[in-house]
């Protein structure tokens, strides 16, 4: 087989994803399914603790909320991203759209060894980009507790 063949058989293989997809995504296009987009994020480990950071270009700080499970394991991002009605009827034909609108949620797990300061988890919102810190809880050093022993009455 020429090496021509080879790219040719790459471009039908892309081809055959590229139809693959958008058939999929036809047949996966309702209300339920469309209504959701996860903004990317990036989760990384310090020293200090777990730093994840969201781009939520256009979501205003009222707009987005951020919760942290009881047990301190799920740490969830939930909000909208809305689109002016101006912008959207202002459209008389669409040539690309890759911007999400509408409601999204992102929800990450926090490591089981990794025990986090709770009251001093941070979260900011500046330039597009979501910036929650969770520092890390200082460990106490395990000391011995000498446990004093009442005498009850009788004894």
């Amino acid at each position: 087989m020429a090496w021509r063949d080879y790219r040719d058989l790459l471009r039908q293989m892309d081809e055959m994803q590229r139809f693959t997809e958008e058939t999929l995504m036809s047949f996966l296009d309702t209300p339920l399914v469309s209504r959701f987009w996860q903004p990317a994020a990036d989760v990384h480990e310090t020293e200090a603790g777990i730093s994840i950071k969201l781009e939520l270009a256009g979501v205003t700080v009222s707009d987005v909320h951020v919760s942290l499970s009881g047990d301190g394991r799920r740490l969830a991002v939930s909000g909208v991203r809305v689109e002016p009605n101006e912008e959207r009827q202002a459209r008389t034909a669409c040539h690309q759209l890759e911007i999400y609108f509408g409601p999204f949620e992102r929800v990450f797990l926090i490591p089981s060894e990794m025990e986090i300061d709770r009251d001093a988890i941070s979260a900011t919102l500046k330039d597009g980009f979501l910036t929650i810190t969770l520092p890390r809880k200082e460990r106490t050093p395990a000391v011995t507790r000498m446990i004093p022993i009442e005498v009850g009455e009788g004894s």
